[in-house]
């Protein structure tokens, strides 16, 4: 399954998505956002520009979620990342539909 969308963001190998790099995403000082819908909408610039890549999060070995995608981040020479729900993805990402 890949995302057509209008940003350069590609899926990752879901190895790139480990616990030492989840504990160290602090959204609200990352990107100044909670991590509610409106809020992370509402900072879709930020998160874009410092969004690399994504994987399906229900097939990662590190916290699993169902409907939700992982996203992976890099600023200040940090990876780090954190789930989004397939709708926040969508709609932050500018997602048109989604191919398998």
């Amino acid at each position: 399954m890949t995302v057509k969308n209008s940003l350069n963001i590609q899926r990752i190998p879901s190895d790139s998505f480990n616990w030492q790099r989840w504990r160290q995403c602090d959204v609200l000082s990352m990107f100044n956002c909670c991590c509610r819908e409106y809020n992370l909408i509402n900072s879709r610039k930020t998160l874009r520009k410092y969004a690399i890549g994504y994987h399906k999060s229900w097939r990662l070995a590190c916290r699993p979620k169902l409907n939700c995608m992982a996203v992976m981040f890099l600023k200040d020479n940090k990876y780090s990342w954190f789930h989004l729900t397939t709708k926040e993805f969508l709609l932050i990402f500018n997602c048109k539909k989604w191919e398998d």
